[in-house]
């Protein structure tokens, strides 16, 4: 009787080149289902943060504030501004209450100056809708409180608006120029024309120089190229030029660090001077107009581009190739613009 012949050498070579073969045209769709999967979470966490802006609308009246500043003399423990990002407010329209309740509203968001902090409890939850599964930054170590990748649009730069934000933001407060309450009906270029959220990637705890998206400029009081801001140019198209020009990418480390606090780039504002996945620029303090706000650029890792909700509750996906000037005009609220939506 024969005995069975086993595999050759040559055969189970084969083989296993035939299997790697597979696996090789398999992985790359494997992959992009998962970042599939992981967009379109992104696109329904920014759907819910759009819709419980229309749900705090109804019931309040207005948009909700986006952060808020305290006098100088604060009586109670010399407190630092109460500043509360926008996000912290829309908490009960977003099933998330029990967090919201957590929060104690007369004290600083952040540490008080006396170094008391009152709402590390409610902080430090983290909050899955104001997370995008498509970032696995784990922000800065050590990092007071939980992330955030979600940022609502401040629009372009205050300093050029009497410190009153074109986009859909305001500020309470004791400046008169930060109490000017914005509602849908404000809102004359048109809520579907008008953004409110978007995604910017968390820092990674490093400050080390990188070409990535994550990065943004290096802090400095910029002076030459900027005295045209008194010109006739348009003076936000000027810092544009001028971030791309100056501002040398850098991993930052508090991108995104905490959704409970206002501060830009932090866990609350993002800016639209910048398109989408480009640099962001943080200026030092100058006299030169562009050196007194920063930009936060709008960046994700999805292919191509970053997700937007509106103020009409849609979201929207941005390509990165939108030009400035159609990105400046979905970042303002009332500034008269004519965009078609095939502008982006």
């Amino acid at each position: 009787m024969k005995s069975r012949r086993g595999f050759t050498l040559i055969e189970l070579l084969v083989v296993i080149a035939i299997i790697a073969v597979l696996i090789a045209l398999l992985l790359p769709a494997v992959q992009s289902a998962r970042e599939a999967a992981r967009r379109s979470q992104c696109v329904n966490n920014l759907k819910q943060l759009a819709l419980s802006i229309q749900n705090y609308h109804d019931t309040n009246g207005c948009i909700p504030p986006s952060g808020a500043y305290n006098t100088p003399n604060d009586p109670v423990q010399n407190r630092p501004a109460l500043n509360f990002s926008m996000k912290s407010k829309l908490l009960p329209f977003m099933e998330q209450t029990p967090a919201y309740n957590a929060i104690n509203f007369n004290f600083a968001a952040y540490i008080n100056n006396d170094g008391s902090d009152i709402n590390l409890t409610a902080a430090s939850v983290a909050i899955s809708t104001f997370l995008c599964p498509s970032d696995m930054a784990v922000g800065n170590a050590g990092a007071y409180g939980a992330g955030s990748n979600y940022a609502n649009n401040c629009g372009l730069n205050r300093f050029l608006n009497g410190w009153e934000c074109d986009g859909p933001a305001w500020f309470l407060g004791v400046d008169a120029n930060l109490k000017r309450v914005v509602t849908l009906a404000s809102v004359t270029d048109g809520t579907s024309n008008t953004a409110i959220f978007s995604e910017v990637l968390k820092g990674s705890g490093r400050s080390i120089s990188s070409s990535t998206k994550n990065g943004v400029g290096v802090i400095y009081n910029g002076t030459s190229g900027q005295q045209a801001f008194a010109g006739q140019v348009n003076p936000n198209f000027l810092q544009y030029q001028d971030c791309r020009a100056k501002g040398l990418t850098m991993i930052w480390d508090y991108k995104g660090e905490r959704w409970i606090e206002h501060d830009g780039g932090r866990g609350g504002a993002y800016h639209h001077i910048m398109p989408p996945n480009q640099k962001s620029c943080f200026y030092g303090t100058g006299t030169s107009p562009v050196a007194v706000d920063s930009i936060i650029t709008a960046s994700s890792n999805h292919s191509g581009g970053v997700n937007v909700s509106m103020l009409d509750g849609s979201v929207k996906f941005i390509k990165d190739s939108i030009s400035w000037q159609s990105w400046s005009a979905l970042g303002t609220k009332a500034s008269g613009e004519v965009l078609s939506a095939d502008a982006y």
